[in-house]
C-alpha cells in the first residue's frame, strides 16, 4: 500500500527548526551516553500498535552523536495480529546543557520486522518479513535528577514492502539514565 501522511512534511520541518534553535544553546558541548526506556506507540498504515521503545546514545564528535534504538509494537486489524519490531542504527544531533535538557534530531536505518497472525480454531497462522527501513525524527531530553531525565521524542518510519511502501508514525515518552554524570 501506498500511503502519504500529509503530516510528514511538517513533522520533518520542525525536526529541522529545533535542530537549529537548539544549536546556540550548547555549541557543540558532549552529553556523554544515555539509555532511554519508555512507552511507544504507532500508526503504522492506519494501524494503532502500542509497544516499548529501548534506545542508547553516545558522543562521537562535538554535536555529532550516535543512536541504537530497538522497539516493539502490537496491534491489531479486522481480526489479525500485527507485531512489529525495529532495530535501527545511525547519527544524530544531540545540543544542550550535559545534565540539563537536552535536544536530539536523529537519522537511523536498519531492520523491521512486521509479523501477521490470524487464530483459526485451536491454530495460529502466520506470516512474517523482514525488510530495510529508516526512521528519522527528534525528541528533548528534560531533566528531572541528577542522572535521570524524562524524554519525549517522535519518529517518523518509513520501509519498503512488497506491495510498495509502508510509513508510520511512532511516538514515544520514558526514563533516561544519563551514566557518566557525577552525582
Amino acid at each position: 500500500m501506498n500511503r502519504q501522511h500529509p503530516t510528514a512534511p511538517l513533522l520533518l520541518l520542525s525536526l529541522l527548526g529545533l535542530a537549529f534553535a537548539a544549536g546556540p544553546v550548547a555549541a557543540g558541548e558532549p552529553q556523554g551516553t544515555d539509555l532511554f526506556a519508555g512507552y511507544s506507540f504507532a500508526k503504522i498504515d492506519e494501524t494503532n500498535r502500542h509497544g516499548a521503545n529501548l534506545a542508547l546514545g553516545f558522543d562521537l564528535i562535538g554535536p555529532l552523536s550516535g543512536f541504537v534504538d530497538a522497539s516493539f509494537h502490537r496491534g491489531k486489524q479486522s481480526g489479525v495480529n500485527l507485531d512489529d519490531l525495529t532495530l535501527m542504527a545511525g547519527p544524530g544531533l544531540r545540543f544542550g546543557k550535559r545534565g540539563g535538557t537536552v535536544f536530539f534530531v536523529r537519522a537511523l536505518a536498519g531492520l523491521v520486522q512486521d509479523k501477521a497472525t490470524i487464530g483459526v480454531l485451536d491454530v495460529d497462522i502466520s506470516e512474517t518479513s523482514k525488510r530495510f527501513g529508516v526512521l528519522g525524527g527528534g525528541g528533548v531530553d528534560f531533566r528531572v535528577a541528577k542522572k535521570l531525565a524524562v524524554r519525549l521524542q517522535g519518529d517518523y518510519l518509513w520501509n519498503d514492502v512488497g506491495e510498495g511502501k509502508s510509513t508510520g508514525f511512532r511516538a514515544s515518552g520514558g526514563i533516561v539514565y544519563r551514566f557518566g554524570i557525577a552525582p
